[in-house]
């Protein structure tokens, strides 16, 4: 039960870490053109950290292995849950040279 527990928190805190290295990424990324969101910066540290605990209790992971695996596992459940949650679905046609343009 010890060795179980211990997963578990090597899982959530190398996934809040993962997710907290994706969220800078984003933030830097982003900022300029869409101002910082404190929500959005803050989800990809939850999910990671969720995600990171729920993978290393299941099958315990070297973390630098469990690290990059959470990133990738961040990455599919966000952008999932951002393509879910549109609003406007086929929002960017392409446009002239192959651009996306949005339509409206």
């Amino acid at each position: 039960m010890l060795t179980d527990s211990k997963n578990l928190f090597i899982g959530v805190a190398v996934g809040f870490l993962s997710g907290l290295a994706v969220a800078l990424g984003g933030a830097i990324k982003d900022s300029p053109y869409e101002g910082f969101d404190p929500v959005k910066f803050i989800r990809s540290p939850v999910i990671g950290a969720i995600e990171g605990g729920a993978i290393n209790s299941v099958l315990p992971l070297h973390p630098a292995v469990l690290f990059l695996s959470v990133i990738g596992a961040e990455r599919i459940t966000t952008e999932t849950y951002k393509l879910l949650r549109a609003k406007i679905p086929m929002k960017f046609l392409y446009g002239e040279y192959g651009i996306p343009k949005i339509r409206r």
